[in-house]
């Protein structure tokens, strides 16, 4: 399953690199395992984890998908696993 990220709980999802920069203004990095990026296809030719922390935008992932926005609404992979640390001690 493609990559997609979610702006404001849901409010928008990106899920191509054309809409990504149109929503933040600049290209996605490609990944390194591709040649090229296809402006319509998947974000999955695109290292948006690199991206987002190169330009210093907050995010949350929660089973690959990448949550930008109201963070403090949104549960990721490392908020349920705080959550089994604090359950198991």
């Amino acid at each position: 399953m493609c990559q997609i990220i979610v702006i404001n709980k849901g409010e928008k999802e990106i899920s191509t690199p054309r809409q990504f920069r149109e929503h933040f203004g600049f290209e996605p990095a490609k990944d390194d395992h591709y040649e090229y990026v296809d402006e319509e296809s998947c974000l999955c030719q695109c290292d948006v984890k690199a991206t987002l922390e190169n330009f210093n935008i907050p995010f949350k992932t929660y089973c690959g998908d990448y949550y930008v926005g109201l963070l403090d609404q949104v549960i990721g992979d490392e908020d349920i696993s705080s959550i089994k640390n604090e359950i198991t001690r």
